[in-house]
């Protein structure tokens, strides 16, 4: 298993990983557990209806990795896959990317996923040299744009009817963190 970051929180050892084919189970049972809540702001929760499309998803992103147009990370709480955290949109030329994130609920509201975003851009910056990262969360997601917030992500724009999802538009909240070493 390759660990990008290891952090503790709450007694609690967080390690952000590269996935692997053996995180699909689990993965995949908080994605069904989770469906509904996770389907409100990600659709593509809808489309997870077995492990195989897990399987397939892990085979993808680790594609998109050695290509340098992902890195899609596993989020283990105490060695169980608990959720996800990936750097896509990258552009290599004008190093940036944006960040995006989903955790199951269990694990929610203990500053696990804001700890993880912190240290994706924290190897974003030191690691892979990005001059920026970018965050976009719907408007009405709080909880997702209380971890820009609480990072200080500067906010930058709400992008008005920026995706459709559930046959409808929504506007998003775009945040934006500069490397502070350039």
């Amino acid at each position: 298993m390759f660990t990008i970051s290891q952090f503790t929180i709450n007694n609690m050892t967080i390690s952000l990983v590269l996935p692997e084919i053996r995180h699909a189970e689990a993965l995949y049972e908080n994605i069904a557990h989770d469906r509904k809540e996770l389907a409100h702001f990600l659709p593509w929760a809808d489309n997870m209806t077995s492990v195989n499309d897990e399987v397939d998803f892990i085979k993808a992103m680790r594609v998109d990795t050695a290509r340098y147009e992902k890195l899609a990370l596993v989020v283990l709480v105490d060695g169980e896959p608990a959720g996800m955290v990936d750097l896509h949109n990258i552009k290599l030329k004008n190093e940036s990317g944006e960040i995006g994130y989903w955790l199951g609920q269990k694990y929610q509201g203990q500053g696990i996923m804001t700890q993880a975003v912190k240290k994706l851009v924290e190897v974003s910056f030191n690691q892979l040299g990005f001059h920026s990262i970018k965050l976009l969360a719907d408007t009405n997601n709080q909880p997702s744009r209380a971890i820009a917030e609480r990072l200080h992500f500067a906010h930058v724009a709400t992008l008005k009817d920026e995706v459709k999802y559930h046959g409808q538009f929504c506007d998003m909240e775009l945040y934006i963190t500069f490397n502070p070493q350039n």
